[in-house]
């Protein structure tokens, strides 16, 4: 088992922790996600879908 670790984030860095968790968790859909994160819908959905075929991004 690995030691506990603290990890630090600023409230910019904690709402997109958010937005990815909800992406994860509840399936949130690009078009939803992409604007709290600063991307472009286009941009989400790349960025997913190599995740749902288990690839690393």
């Amino acid at each position: 088992m690995h030691p506990a670790v603290l990890v630090t984030l600023n409230m910019r860095e904690l709402d997109r922790l958010k937005v990815i968790q909800a992406i994860v968790d509840m399936g949130l859909k690009p078009g939803r996600a992409a604007e709290p994160l600063g991307l472009t819908v286009r941009h989400a959905q790349l960025r997913r879908r190599p995740r749902a075929r288990g690839l690393t991004a």
